[in-house]
């Protein structure tokens, strides 16, 4: 049975039989072990989010407490801090006092980004007695770059004095702003992962299908340049297709051309939905990237759907509602 999803593998034990570790792997556990801070940093779809969730399922196994944090659905620092201490198990609660407690102030700002009640966030997450073990955060993604830079930054000495160890990825857009004094301070080791080699790439099909002829696949180890999410977009392509690999990456070619006659925010979307797999016009984190409006966003999906680059289907959004969700298509089915 073959598995070429794009989705990032969990920290179960059935995804670990999919797993193919990577070199920053072993780094990451040993820097994890010494209580260092690391800032690990790849452009979209190298692996980031299975190489977290897998580094968390193994530093448990190895009796080190460690928890994943998604950080992606935060919006704002405050946010961000509430949801690391509901995955530690805290209740969420600690939002209603603050209300209470700033009445007014609240209504007056569009977020929760006032530094006092940031502060007494962070106090409600230290440990009085000093016995609690050291827990490794594993925190994927930031909830922005100026957020980041308030949480890493502006209030980096609070943070330090937590009981966590911080290992912390981000997008390349993100990584200026995470390195910005006085930023940079907060992490002891920066991690930048590399595109997989070939044997690498090699090793992750066969984790996940078949590979009969290595000589065969070739073409999709060079036009994925090393990166995961990619390489597998590119077999299951050809997988679906039953089609030979050079055909897959000349039908790839005719796909970006047909993006770019469409303008540059054609093809700047359709980059977009390629890194993520799938999504909406609704999704934040998809229109704070581009810079784009939802209507916008509607505006161009539809102009891709149109062309027959994408393909959409209903689902139930994070509210219960119904939204349309965009997927890129397979590119042998959209010739």
């Amino acid at each position: 049975m073959s598995d070429l999803s794009g989705r990032p593998l969990r920290d179960t034990r059935p995804d670990r039989k999919l797993y193919t570790p990577r070199r920053e792997h072993a780094l990451l556990r040993k820097s994890a072990e010494q209580g260092l801070n690391v800032l690990v940093v790849g452009e979209r779809g190298s692996g980031k989010t299975t190489l977290l969730r897998q580094l968390a399922l193994d530093l448990r196994e190895h009796e080190v407490p460690a928890v994943f944090v998604d950080g992606k659905l935060a919006t704002d620092a405050y946010s961000f801090l509430e949801l690391v201490r509901y995955q530690l198990g805290e209740a969420p609660n600690l939002l209603q006092t603050v209300r209470e407690r700033y009445g007014r102030a609240l209504q007056s700002r569009p977020n929760l980004g006032d530094a006092t009640m940031l502060l007494d966030l962070i106090d409600s997450m230290r440990d009085p007695t000093g016995d609690q073990p050291r827990t490794v955060l594993l925190v994927d993604g930031v909830p922005s770059a100026d957020e980041a830079h308030t949480l890493f930054g502006r209030l980096r000495d609070e943070l330090w004095q937590l009981p966590f160890t911080w290992i912390v990825s981000s997008d390349e857009r993100d990584r200026a702003a995470l390195l910005r004094p006085p930023a940079d301070a907060f992490f002891d080791r920066l991690i930048e992962l590399a595109p997989l080699d070939k044997h690498e790439q090699l090793r992750l099909l066969r984790q996940r299908v078949t590979v009969h002829d290595d000589g065969a696949i070739e073409p999709l180890l060079e036009a994925s340049d090393g990166n995961p999410r990619r390489l597998l977009a590119l077999a299951r392509d050809a997988l679906e297709g039953g089609t030979v690999a050079a055909n897959v990456i000349t039908a790839r070619a005719e796909r970006e051309r047909t993006a770019s006659e469409l303008g540059r925010p054609a093809s700047m979307l359709l980059a977009e939905l390629e890194a993520r797999g799938a999504a909406s016009s609704s999704d934040e984190e998809l229109l704070r990237s581009l810079g784009w409006t939802r209507p916008r966003a509607v505006q161009v999906f539809s102009q891709l759907e149109k062309a027959g680059l994408v393909a959409s289907e209903t689902e139930k959004g994070p509210t219960g509602r119904p939204r349309k969700v965009y997927r890129p298509r397979n590119v042998m089915a959209s010739r």
